[in-house]
């Protein structure tokens, strides 16, 4: 079992390790990233919708999300946990509805997921839905709960671009990690360049103010990573990265060819990282 830094109240099955104080500095950023995602038709109170995740909802107003998440999925499940030891505790930051803490699970880990959103439909509340039980925590990620190398492998699922400070944020992992323990970093955008990261970033906020009133921006999160940016962090925090990559299908594959025909920025990657200490 995990170890943890200090008792903390739980709430509807979730322990809330977050302080008033920092709830209240999340509280615009999570009322706006709720509302957007609602507005994108996320939520629901189907539980064989999240019993199927990440296997997407045919004909389904993110299907197109979910086909790459359950590919990603495939590259961890048969790659990156392929020679791992049968069972491990698994951090799963960003985890918003579990889907891949009830995956995990279903192999026989040990885990906890966090989130600072606990909402029942879209959030940590929504694992009431699986069969399943993992622990749940509402916590944020450069502030986790846990107590110092107490776990074997702290995920972050399609989370780590919400970070303000890369190095902070892995640092934190890197905390709470057993000697030997790994990093995995799941669909965070990586570019080539930062030009092209911050180009994405301006569409994407005046995408969401056009589509839905609000630019998302009240925390300033990075948004995307770099070559750069991971050598940086490597030499930072004494890392090693690796990459596994995924087969995501022919269109996918053809965006860069799309973008430079067109004369637009190039598209963002996604690489399944796993960073362990040198």
């Amino acid at each position: 079992m995990i170890e943890l830094r200090a008792p903390f109240p739980v709430v509807d099955g979730i322990h809330r390790c977050l302080p008033a104080d920092r709830a209240a500095h999340f509280d615009r950023f999570l009322r706006e990233y709720t509302a957007v995602r609602m507005a994108e038709g996320r939520g629901t109170d189907d539980p064989e919708y999240f019993r199927r995740l990440p296997e997407p909802t045919p004909g389904g107003p993110i299907e197109w999300q979910w086909t790459i998440r359950r590919n990603t999925w495939r590259t961890v499940r048969t790659r990156v946990l392929r020679a791992a030891p049968p069972v491990m505790t698994i951090i799963d930051v960003g985890a918003g509805t579990g889907w891949l803490s009830n995956r995990l699970s279903e192999q026989g880990h040990e885990l906890h997921a966090v989130d600072l959103t606990d909402d029942a439909s879209d959030g940590l509340g929504a694992a009431r839905h699986f069969l399943h039980r993992f622990e749940r925590y509402q916590a944020e990620m450069d502030d986790l709960p846990f107590a110092d190398a107490t776990a074997d492998v702290v995920m972050f699922n399609a989370a780590l671009h919400y970070s303000t400070d890369y190095g902070r944020t892995l640092g934190e992992a890197l905390r709470v990690l057993r000697p030997g323990g790994r990093i995995v970093v799941l669909e965070t955008p990586l570019y080539r360049t930062r030009a092209a990261g911050d180009a994405m970033v301006a569409e994407r906020h005046a995408q969401f103010e056009r589509q839905y009133g609000t630019r998302s921006e009240s925390v300033p999160s990075i948004e995307f990573m770099t070559d750069d940016m991971l050598h940086g962090l490597a030499v930072q925090l004494g890392l090693r990265w690796h990459r596994h990559r995924t087969w995501y299908g022919w269109q996918w594959a053809m965006r860069p060819w799309k973008a430079r025909w067109r004369g637009r920025r190039p598209p963002s990657r996604f690489v399944v990282l796993v960073a362990t200490r040198r």
